[in-house]
């Protein structure tokens, strides 16, 4: 007969215990303490980090609608009222490269069934070039380009022309079509008594935009106060106006800066200029958000007057040279202040000058406005950006309009560089090599090329050291013996990327 002993009770009951409070110790440290390899925030996690280059497939350009003045009131007797007159507009859209579709609509139209679709009439063209024509006279357009690939070479180029010969807008205006970006810079010149500036911004988008507006002045370093107020509301498919002259009134020059919060917005200013009476002349003032060292402008003639404009956000001494089929002639040195916009008076351009070269020590941004005097005291003027080469660029002609091709060499180097024109179809009509010896320019008339039948001008320069653009008249104007200029400036076809990193991140999972 066996004998077994029976534990004891209270023992049993405090090893329970113990067991019980080792458990919740436990599950509590648990919440408190990870150890480093299972925090996802950790260092000695391997994360992958992934860059990605991308480009738009989808572009957009702003045509803005024909010259007009500010106020068309009709007060007053009949002889002294401000009058458009007898404006008329036109415009030539054009794309180049690998495009899916390209058409373009009216700004805020919700359809497209009465756009006009640019077209490659001519199946027998190795080239990838669409055309279209039309005006703004109804108000501003909007083109939409698809595109197949993004790369060099592809892309948007499009300009509108509006002229009169009766009325306060006697001349000639005409601009590239602007892309919707978040800032865009702009150098005006001045506010003084009879200038109008009307900053004009669209919004292409769907919902509304707010829209900050910045202005320095030529009196003083920093920006100004404007009166007007420094934000608009901008809405969606809509333009919105803001008058220059009132917010920043009797200033010799102003540097501008428009910027989206949160939404890309286009915009031009409209710069109208009276002497009593007497029109002085129209022209768009498109963006300039170029800053450089070294900056050029072609497209002048003789007898031409011109004042540049300059804006430099640090003190910088400015050479300004005039240049011809030789080289370069300095004929202006000045220091620039900071942080404020400036203003030279170059005077008449010399005999055989078709441009300018501007070196600075440090980057600048400048613009010039170029004057022809018409006849009974009638005068009309363009405003144009000095610009930086691009490798491969474009502009569309302006129906029915006169042009010249102005082209400027701003390297110490003989460069060449290729230029092909195509008619209203799409087919190349011109290809031809342009040799400038450094520091050279020279102009072509676009109606020795193929009797002026020309729509779109491409320039390829592998060297990336020409500036060009065209310089624009009409006949009408012309044969009405009065002043008609205005300058067009080249759209860069370089594909744009953007760098986008994707990286792995466990917090997401949390």
């Amino acid at each position: 007969m066996s004998r077994h002993s029976r534990p004891n009770k209270p023992l049993r009951v405090v090893l329970a215990v113990v067991s019980v409070l080792a458990i919740i110790v436990l599950i509590a440290a648990s919440l408190v303490y990870r150890p480093s390899w299972l925090r996802a925030d950790s260092p000695s996690v391997d994360r992958s980090s992934i860059g990605r280059s991308v480009s738009p497939r989808q572009l957009q350009t702003y045509c803005p609608s024909r010259m007009t003045i500010a106020d068309t009131g009709s007060y007053g007797d009949s002889e002294y009222q401000a009058s458009n007159g007898d404006i008329a507009s036109s415009a030539r859209y054009s794309a180049f490269g690998s495009v899916f579709h390209s058409s373009v609509a009216s700004l805020g139209s919700d359809s497209m069934s009465s756009s006009l679709t640019l077209d490659k009439k001519s199946v027998d063209s190795s080239e990838d070039v669409f055309v279209a024509s039309g005006n703004v006279d109804d108000g501003a357009q909007l083109q939409d380009t698809r595109l197949l690939t993004a790369s060099d070479g592809t892309g948007a180029a499009s300009s509108v022309m509006s002229w009169a010969t009766d009325g306060d807008l006697k001349g000639v205006s005409a601009a590239s079509c602007v892309a919707p970006t978040l800032k865009q810079t702009f150098l005006v010149p001045g506010t003084k008594t009879g200038m109008t500036q009307q900053l004009v911004v669209a919004n292409p988008s769907a919902k509304a935009a707010s829209v900050n507006v910045k202005v320095w002045g030529a009196d003083k370093s920093g920006s100004l106060a404007l009166s007007t107020g420094s934000t608009m509301t901008v809405g969606a498919g809509e333009e919105s106006v803001l008058n220059l002259a009132a917010a920043a009134s009797g200033q010799e020059a102003l540097y501008v800066t428009v910027s989206g919060v949160d939404t890309p917005v286009a915009a031009i200013v409209r710069s109208v200029a009276m002497d009593g009476l007497v029109s002085k002349g129209s022209d768009y003032i498109v963006p300039n958000n170029v800053s450089s060292k070294v900056l050029a402008l072609d497209g002048l003639s003789y007898g031409d007057n011109m004042t540049l404009y300059l804006y430099a956000a640090h003190r910088t001494d400015v050479t300004v040279s005039w240049v011809d089929a030789k080289g370069v002639d300095p004929v202006n040195q000045q220091t620039l202040e900071a942080d404020r916009a400036s203003s030279i008076e170059l005077g008449d351009v010399p005999k055989n000058a078709t441009g300018v070269i501007i070196s600075a020590s440090k980057p600048i941004s400048a613009a010039a406005k170029v004057v022809q005097d018409g006849t009974d005291g009638q005068s009309d003027f363009a405003l144009a950006n000095a610009s930086v080469p691009a490798k491969i660029s474009a502009i569309a002609v302006p129906d029915r309009s006169t042009a010249q091709i102005g082209l400027l060499n701003i390297s110490k180097e003989e460069c060449t560089a290729t230029m092909t024109s195509y008619d209203a179809d799409g087919s190349l009509v011109d290809k031809r090599q342009i040799t400038l010896g450094p520091s050279a320019s020279m102009s072509v008339d676009v109606d020795d090329i193929n009797d002026g039948d020309v729509a779109a001008i491409r320039l390829k320069d592998s060297s990336a050291s020409m500036v060009w653009n065209l310089r624009i008249g009409q006949q009408d104007v012309s044969d009405a013996k009065l002043a008609g200029l205005s300058v067009i400036g080249a759209a860069d076809l370089k594909e744009a990327r953007e760098q986008v990193w994707a990286n792995q991140d466990m917090t997401v999972v949390r």
